[in-house]
């Protein structure tokens, strides 16, 4: 992140939330693609984007309520309902691609899992109602 955006983000509520979510950065077992890797040892939590993490690992477990963000790549469309559908109801399921109405996987999605919302090529979009 940026030296001078540091002090645009909002803070996590508390020292033990901080932890809590330092501690999720540990385990995963996946790649941080954005954001600092070393969370859990130095404390530093910042906005992170975690491709495939481990589906057992604590961040996959629980809502985190903080800034990371896991995103999972697949090359069926089979595999991201299984893993969704494997878990407890998520609050949110996120798709990027094509929106048409028309697109058969957006709407097979839709169909075949459930979720506390669904958001279409957003990110946040859902927390402002």
């Amino acid at each position: 992140m940026h030296e001078k955006n540091k002090n645009a983000l909002g803070k996590v509520s508390s020292q033990f939330h901080t932890n809590r979510l330092c501690q999720l950065m540990a385990d995963h077992k996946g790649t941080v693609i954005v954001g600092n890797a070393a969370a859990y040892e130095d404390g530093n939590l910042t906005p992170s984007v975690i491709l495939n993490p481990a589906e057992d690992c604590a961040l996959m477990g629980e809502e985190t309520f903080g800034p990371i963000l896991s995103v999972f790549h697949y090359k069926k469309l089979e595999e991201a309902i299984q893993l969704i559908n494997s878990k407890p109801k998520p609050l949110a399921v996120y798709y990027f691609g094509n929106n048409s109405s028309k697109n058969e996987n957006l709407n097979r999605l839709m169909r075949e899992t459930s979720s506390g919302a669904f958001v279409v090529n957003e990110l946040v979009k859902q927390i402002f109602n």
